[in-house]
């Protein structure tokens, strides 16, 4: 998929001629997350959108790829859309409570973005990629393939976990870390899995 945002952000950033360190700094936010947004790693939440927006005087709309003028047009609001934020989901770690049982936050996300809750991560199994802290924006609707992130529940629900879904050619199914300390678990009819939803963004609270 391209990396709209990212791809805008520095193209804007080359043509101040900052680097992103000295970016992160004025917005508030690492030199080292800069560059995990240009490269198109992390979605920027919608506060660093606003604060980029304002620094290099574009509209949110034209950092979200929504709108091509990159003119003087900072007050150009693009819609939001609040979504709830559920009970910790472990990444790599049993015994999290289900997601799915009630709110315990709420957080704004660009309204074209695809994905109807949230869930806080804990645990480090998907690093570098997801951290512990991160939101993860989950879609229940999305069509799920091999490859894609995940947010799956064993035991009942028991165990809620982040991982990759990976479904092999001999049908053999599995769930895996980035992490690589981390073995596959291999889904089994008595582990009584079930795949909530696919991990659609990522909303990091820089």
């Amino acid at each position: 998929m391209k990396n709209e945002i990212g791809e805008r952000i520095k193209k804007l950033r080359e043509r101040k001629g900052i680097s992103r360190e000295k970016l992160g700094a004025i917005i508030g936010i690492a030199g080292n997350s800069v560059y995990r947004i240009e490269a198109g790693i992390n979605k920027p939440s919608a506060e660093v959108i606003i604060e980029l927006a304002k620094y290099f005087d574009v509209s949110t709309d034209y950092l979200l790829g929504l709108d091509n003028i990159s003119g003087n047009d900072t007050y150009v609001r693009v819609e939001m859309k609040k979504i709830p934020v559920y009970e910790k989901v472990a990444a790599g770690v049993s015994g999290a409570a289900q997601p799915v049982d009630y709110p315990i936050d709420e957080i704004y996300i660009p309204k074209g973005w695809k994905g109807t809750f949230a869930v806080e991560v804990v645990g480090d199994s998907m690093e570098p990629e997801i951290k512990e802290g991160d939101y993860v924006i989950v879609d229940p609707e999305s069509y799920i393939d091999s490859g894609n992130r995940v947010i799956a529940l064993l035991n009942d629900g028991e165990d809620a976990l982040v991982k990759v879904f990976r479904k092999t050619f001999d049908g053999t199914i599995m769930l895996y870390s980035l992490n690589p300390k981390y073995e596959p678990i291999i889904l089994t009819p008595d582990l009584r899995w079930k795949i909530i939803g696919k991990v659609v963004n990522l909303y990091r609270r820089y």
